[in-house]
C-alpha cells in the first residue's frame, strides 16, 4: 500500500448524539482525507469534539449528514463494519467499560481479543497471534500483566494492555484518545518506542492535551474548534493569566496546629485483594494542613491506598485507619464520618452507570450514592450549583453527563465530592483528559480549597499537575509507602 492511499474520507459529515432531542450539532461539516502514512494529532480544548470524531472514524459513531468512507485494501466502505476491521480505538471511556464489566479474564485474553474487536475471547487462539501478543507485551515491559485477571490491574497497567490490544493487530489506522494518561514514565517511554516501530505500517491519529508528550515523527496538526476541523493554530490558553504557575517544593512550611491531631491515622496496615497483598504493613498519618503528593510506578498500590483510606477496600487485622471526630459532636453516624473523606478517580467515575446530569451527579454527592434517591431541597440544588460554578461548569447543570467531555466529567466529579464537605479530599490521576486551560483551573481550586482548611492526598505521573500548595511528599514501592521529607 503507497504512501498517497486514501484510508479514510469524511465527505462533509455531521455528528449529533442519540437521544439528544435538539439535535444538537457535536461535529459540524467535517471534510478530511485520511492517507496512508499521515500520522496527525487532534488538538482542541475539553469539548470540542476530538472524542466524537474518533470514533466516528472507528465506526463505533454514525454521522447524521454527509458520509464517512474506509479503504480494506481492496475496495471503498462506507459500511461501519469495514471501519471496526481496519481501525482500532483506545480511549477512557473503552478502559472505563472493562472496569465496569469487571469481566474474569487474564491480560493475555484481553490482548488477544484485539485480533478481532471484541471484549473478550470467544474462540482458541492461533499460536501465531500468541506469540504476537507475547512480542508486543514485551516491547511494553507488560510480560508479567499477561497472566494477571484484568481486575487485578491498576489503571496505568490496564491502559498499557489496552494499548498492546490495539496495536498488536496493526490495523490501517491506529485512533489513540489520550492515550498516555495513567502510564507512569517507564510505561510512557516503552509505548512510545513500540508505537514508533508501528509507525511503518499503521497511520496514526491522536488526541492529546499535552503537546509536549508527542512524537516528533508525528508531523500534522489538525485543531478540532467547536466541531469543526481547522488547519490554522488557535490559541487554547488564550484567557490564561499570564503569570505561570509556581512549582511546589518540598521544603514548603506545613501548617499546623499545636499539639495537632490527625486526621487519619494509618497503623500496620496491609490490604488484600483476590487474595493478593497489595499493600504490606502501611504507616502513615495526615495532619490538619498538610496536603501530599504520593508519587510510584504504575501497579505500586497507589489507587489501592486511596481506595483504603476511603473506605472501599477493607484493612487486614490487625491494622488500623483513625478517623478524628469534631469536637462537638463525638458520636456521629458511620454515613457521616464517610463524608469526611471524599474520593475522586478514573475507576469511580467509571462506576457511574447512571445517565443524569451534571447538576444531578452533584447532588448524589450528599449521600456518596450512585445515582439519585431523593427529591432535595431548593437550598441542596442550590449548594450543588455553587460547587459546580466552583469548578467552571455552572453553565453545564442540565446537561447530560453522558454528552460531556471527559475533562469537563472530571471536574464534575470534583464538584460531587467537594458536596460531601470532606475534611480530607483523594484525587487519583485528578488532571486526566482536562486541557492545559481545565489543570490550570483545576489546581487553582484545590489550592484555594487547601487555603480554607482542606487537606488532600493527589496522586499524579506529571509534575506539572502537581498542586503548589503540596506540602508533603511520599511514594509507594511495591505496596509499601516511603514518606520523603
Amino acid at each position: 500500500m503507497s504512501s498517497s492511499t486514501l484510508l479514510c474520507r469524511l465527505n462533509h459529515a455531521e455528528l449529533f448524539l442519540p437521544g439528544d432531542m435538539q439535535r444538537r450539532l457535536i461535529l459540524k461539516d467535517l471534510c478530511w482525507d485520511i492517507h496512508q502514512g499521515a500520522h496527525t494529532v487532534l488538538i482542541g480544548k475539553n469539548g470540542a469534539g476530538k472524542t466524537t470524531l474518533l470514533r466516528l472514524l472507528h465506526g463505533e459513531a454514525w454521522c447524521t449528514a454527509g458520509s464517512v468512507t474506509w479503504f480494506d485494501g481492496r475496495e471503498h466502505s462506507s459500511s461501519r463494519i469495514t471501519g471496526l476491521a481496519v481501525t482500532s480505538l483506545v480511549s477512557p471511556a473503552m478502559q472505563e467499560n472493562f472496569q465496569r464489566h469487571a469481566w474474569d479474564i487474564s491480560g493475555r485474553e484481553l490482548m488477544l481479543s484485539g485480533f478481532d474487536g471484541t471484549p473478550m475471547l470467544y474462540s482458541e487462539a492461533e499460536p501465531a497471534r500468541i506469540k504476537m501478543v507475547e512480542a508486543m507485551a514485551e516491547e511494553l515491559d507488560a510480560t508479567s500483566l499477561l497472566n494477571r485477571n484484568i481486575r487485578e490491574l491498576s489503571q496505568g497497567q490496564l491502559r498499557l494492555l489496552l494499548l498492546g490490544r490495539a496495536m498488536v493487530r496493526k490495523p490501517l489506522l491506529l485512533l489513540l484518545d489520550e492515550c498516555t494518561d495513567g502510564l507512569d514514565a517507564r510505561h510512557r517511554a516503552c509505548f512510545a518506542s513500540a508505537l514508533k516501530r508501528l509507525s511503518t505500517q499503521s497511520t496514526i491519529i491522536v488526541t492529546t492535551h499535552r503537546e509536549s508528550m508527542l512524537p516528533d515523527w508525528i508531523e500534522h496538526k489538525r485543531y478540532v474548534v467547536e466541531g469543526r476541523l481547522v488547519d490554522t493554530p488557535v490559541p487554547l490558553d488564550d484567557d490564561m493569566e499570564e503569570s505561570p504557575r509556581e512549582t511546589p517544593g518540598i521544603s514548603d512550611p506545613v501548617r499546623v496546629q499545636s499539639e495537632p491531631v490527625p486526621l487519619v491515622e494509618v497503623e500496620n496496615a496491609s490490604v488484600y485483594l483476590h487474595g493478593k497483598k497489595v499493600l504490606h504493613d502501611i504507616n502513615w498519618r495526615i495532619y490538619p494542613g498538610e496536603n501530599w503528593h504520593l508519587a510510584g510506578a504504575n501497579g505500586s498500590g497507589k489507587s489501592t491506598f486511596l481506595r483504603m483510606l476511603a473506605g472501599d477496600e477493607q484493612v487486614a487485622w490487625p491494622g488500623t485507619i483513625t478517623f478524628s471526630l469534631p469536637e462537638k459532636d463525638r458520636d456521629i453516624p458511620f454515613v457521616t464520618l464517610r463524608r469526611r473523606i471524599r474520593l475522586v478517580s478514573d475507576f469511580a467515575q467509571a462506576l457511574y452507570e447512571y445517565d443524569v446530569t451534571c447538576l444531578e451527579l452533584v447532588l448524589s454527592g450528599f449521600e456518596n450514592t450512585v445515582g439519585i434517591y431523593r427529591t432535595f431541597t431548593a437550598e441542596e440544588q442550590a449548594c450543588a450549583l455553587q460547587q459546580l460554578e466552583r469548578v467552571g461548569l455552572a453553565d453545564l447543570a442540565q446537561a447530560s453527563i453522558r454528552r460531556i467531555s471527559t475533562g469537563q466529567l472530571r471536574k464534575a466529579f470534583l464538584a460531587r465530592a467537594l458536596l460531601g464537605f470532606p475534611t480530607v479530599l483523594l484525587l487519583d490521576e485528578a488532571c486526566t483528559g482536562l486541557d492545559a486551560r481545565g489543570r490550570y483551573e483545576y489546581l487553582e481550586v484545590l489550592d484555594r480549597l487547601a487555603d480554607e482548611g482542606l487537606s488532600y492526598v493527589f496522586v499524579s505521573h506529571y509534575q506539572e499537575d502537581i498542586p503548589t500548595s503540596v506540602n508533603r511528599r511520599a511514594r509507594m514501592r511495591d505496596g509499601t509507602l516511603e514518606v520523603l521529607n
